[in-house]
């Protein structure tokens, strides 16, 4: 049996964590009013830095771009916004004129990076490459945008702008700003979730959690770009949710089928686990859920 170990490393820590804790551009919760007014502005000054890009970056100010509870509760700890993969290619190629990129900067780089890669795709090297080129672009660009070069890799670009009101007054406070890059698909897969009401410290960060290291455990991970991966070969077994589902359920075979129903309710999806996974596999898939929050500083719920 893989250690748990090595499996928790595949456990991706990335919802939920303000990124910017302890820094000048540390970020606070942004009230519900507050949230489309910002997105707007957030998108306009991404329009002005780069241009070739302003009808994506107009598609992230719709609510359906909008990603787990952005939205939908009285304030958002970051605003999660899909990004398609696609903006970054043009024609199958790195877009690099696009992005306002140095065609001799992304060569460097991507061959740097080339070289430092395991078990990344080409495709996967290409947008990290693109992604530190234009969080340096923009860190450089003396806008009130600001991304973390630490942080922002292929999956996503983590932003720290102010928060703006309903009225167009920009507040001295700053709100955290998540382009998740991928299929629009598997991102809602990932992020939209159904929490339980009567406990609001568990987040959406415990379902994705959770849905990962189930995953880990039965031999199996995602990405939000490519699709449902078996891990011991990289072998991308399904390109929807749905297929996933169909995949995971006939080479499992637990004793009554996943949904996509109970894999995006978090109180479903824990009971699930715990009445259709093999003893061994259930408490593994536990206890990497429990230590996955626990390195995220997160609330661990007392039922696991």
């Amino acid at each position: 049996m893989v250690s748990l170990i090595k499996l928790l490393k595949e456990v991706i820590i990335k919802e939920g964590g303000n990124v910017f804790k302890n820094t000048e551009y540390d970020t606070q919760n942004i009230p519900l009013d507050n949230i489309q007014p910002t997105v707007n502005k957030f998108a306009e000054d991404l329009s002005k830095l780069f241009p070739s890009k302003s009808s994506a970056f107009k598609d992230i100010t719709n609510k359906n771009s909008w990603l787990g509870s952005t939205g939908k509760k009285p304030e958002s700890g970051d605003v999660d916004l899909a990004f398609p993969i696609e903006h970054f290619f043009l024609n199958g190629e790195p877009d690099i004129k696009g992005w306002r990129i140095s065609e001799d900067e992304f060569n460097a780089l991507y061959g740097k990076n080339r070289k430092r890669a395991r078990t990344a795709t080409d495709e996967q090297i290409q947008v990290k490459s693109m992604v530190e080129l234009i969080v340096q672009k923009i860190n450089s660009s003396g806008t009130d945008l600001f991304s973390s070069d630490k942080a922002s890799g292929a999956g996503s670009i983590h932003f720290s702008f102010p928060q703006y009101t309903p009225s167009g007054e920009k507040l001295n406070s700053f709100s955290q700003f998540d382009l998740d890059i991928g299929d629009i698909d598997w991102l809602k897969f990932r992020f939209n979730s159904v929490l339980p009401k009567d406990n609001p410290q568990i987040k959406g960060l415990h379902r994705g959690q959770l849905m990962l290291a189930m995953f880990a455990v039965t031999g199996y991970t995602f990405k939000s770009g490519k699709g449902f991966i078996r891990k011991d070969n990289r072998e991308i077994v399904a390109k929807k949710p749905q297929g996933a589902m169909e995949v995971f359920n006939s080479e499992y075979n637990p004793p009554n089928p996943l949904t996509l129903e109970i894999l995006g309710d978090y109180g479903k999806l824990v009971n699930y686990i715990k009445d259709n996974f093999k003893p061994e596999d259930k408490n593994s898939t536990l206890d990497m859920f429990k230590r996955a929050l626990e390195r995220a500083d997160a609330y661990v719920p007392d039922n696991i």
